[in-house]
């Protein structure tokens, strides 16, 4: 049986992505899977849910994905045509896509409903039975009755493994998809902004929800910039940013890299029992952020007059984009503060040898980044030189 199955509807697309099982269902013997074949069938409100023996057929097969042998311990090295092979192996995670077309929103009956007189013969009360003479086992219960239709017009899905032989293993639990209308997408609100550490992107509600789930929820998702698609990226179910869907109309996503555009959509999520519905995705939400933010000002500088120098140290900046930095010098007590080097140093200390014997300096450093962003000044230190 295929594992940790996923299924989403994203507009008009469902995606169910699972992971191929990678041993027999008894765990003995040569795992012999072949492919994984997916049934689906289309069932209107109420219907009977039609059981394995009328869904486990061919004319309900809407996907066939073969399957790779595993590779035996002791097997050669792969060819260069084996190596092409692009199955999936045991144990690997494949996804199947299927897009709700007209054909596949139309309701299907392949397990037809008891027939009128025996469903009344069914609500009528049984005839009392006699007594059984004692010691007479206790008779065998009837079949159950066939599991109630769904609420809504659905698509209800299984999947199941398939040996080379033709031998069908045991299907998954059915997976149930919603076919109601789904809500409108989110609708762009003003652009996004970012600060030192974060993107932040809003929207505004839908325009139109679904009659059955008036209230909707909101998914983000990452979405590639404009020409810089992975091309050959393995199809997958998208995985939204929110852990869980949003309840407000906002969301701040960590890391904003400088000069590196950033997109987002916004799907609008209507809840229909334990199922989802997710809308079409909004307009793309893009932003380039911009390092306009300047590191720390430097801590700790200290000073010390020597013969004919004055020595300065100070603590380290902690920011990765950290250029270095720059010594402000002026003559007590009101000159303009002026670099005393063209561009920034790395090291935190610096010796300053064009001084005058007698004469007050005041000092501060500045902390530049990559981006030339410069720091506020430090604390204020003054030396006078001997």
């Amino acid at each position: 049986m295929p594992q940790e199955v996923v299924a989403r509807r994203l507009g008009d697309t469902v995606y169910l992505q699972m992971k191929v099982p990678a041993k027999n269902m008894s765990g003995r013997g040569a795992f012999s899977v072949d492919r994984l074949e997916i049934y689906a069938v289309t069932l209107a409100p109420g219907a009977v849910v039609p059981p394995n023996r009328d869904l486990l057929k061919p004319a309900h097969v809407v996907a066939k994905i073969p399957v790779r042998p595993p590779v035996e311990p002791d097997a050669p090295e792969p060819d260069e045509k084996a190596q092409q092979d692009t199955r999936p192996r045991p144990g690997d995670v494949v996804t199947f896509v299927e897009k709700l077309t007209d054909a596949e929103l139309v309701p299907q009956v392949i397990t037809k409903p008891p027939k009128a007189d025996k469903a009344a013969k069914a609500k009528a009360p049984p005839p009392a039975a006699p007594a059984a003479a004692p010691g007479t086992p206790p008779a065998a219960p009837g079949a159950p009755p066939a599991p109630a239709g769904p609420a809504v017009l659905t698509r209800q899905y299984t999947i199941a493994g398939v040996s080379r032989r033709g031998e069908r293993g045991t299907p998954t639990p059915r997976i149930d998809i919603p076919l109601l209308l789904a809500p409108g997408p989110a609708r762009p609100a003003p652009a996004p902004t970012f600060d030192e550490t974060s993107i932040t992107i809003s929207w505004q509600p839908p325009l139109t929800t679904s009659d059955e789930a008036p209230g909707v929820l909101y998914n983000v998702y990452a979405v590639p910039a404009a020409g810089s698609g992975a091309a050959g990226a393995p199809l997958s179910v998208p995985t939204p940013l929110n852990s869980k869907p949003l309840d407000t109309t906002s969301f701040t996503q960590p890391g904003a890299a400088p000069d590196k555009e950033q997109c987002f959509v916004v799907r609008s999520v209507a809840t229909v029992g334990s199922a989802t519905i997710e809308s079409d995705p909004s307009d793309p939400l893009c932003v380039t952020p911009k390092d306009t933010f300047p590191p720390a000002a430097p801590k700790g500088v200290t000073a010390v007059g020597g013969s004919g120098a004055v020595n300065l140290i100070w603590d380290a900046n902690s920011e990765s984009d950290l250029a270095g930095y720059l010594v402000l010098r002026g003559e007590a007590p009101g000159d303009r503060l002026q670099p005393l080097m063209p561009r920034p140093i790395r090291e935190t200390r610096y010796t300053d040898r064009d001084v005058s014997a007698g004469v007050t300096y005041v000092y501060v450093v500045i902390a530049v980044d990559k981006a030339g962003n410069r720091s506020a000044h430090s604390n204020r230190v003054q030396e006078t030189a001997r």
